[in-house]
């Protein structure tokens, strides 16, 4: 369970992702908009190397990561849903 410091902390951490994601879902092509971020984001494309370096899936590259930073991927889940 995440302690309240720990909680504001993951929620500020994640609202640009919250944006990003609410801008693919929003464009007409989310694919093309992702590949053009990763183009412009050095960030982004870290992110897509390491995914295709865990096998191309990108669900399983989150949870692996997680895990090895000791952070619930669930609980990252949940703040993305919420």
């Amino acid at each position: 369970m995440l302690t309240s410091l720990n909680q504001s902390r993951m929620t500020q951490a994640l609202t640009p992702i919250k944006q990003m994601m609410q801008t693919l879902r929003n464009s007409g092509n989310p694919q093309m908009m992702l590949n053009q971020m990763v183009s412009q984001n050095p960030q982004l494309k870290q992110v897509m190397e390491y995914v295709n370096a865990s096998g191309g899936d990108a669900k399983t590259a989150f949870y692996k990561l997680a895990n090895e930073k000791g952070v619930n991927p669930d609980d990252i889940i949940r703040q993305l849903n919420s």
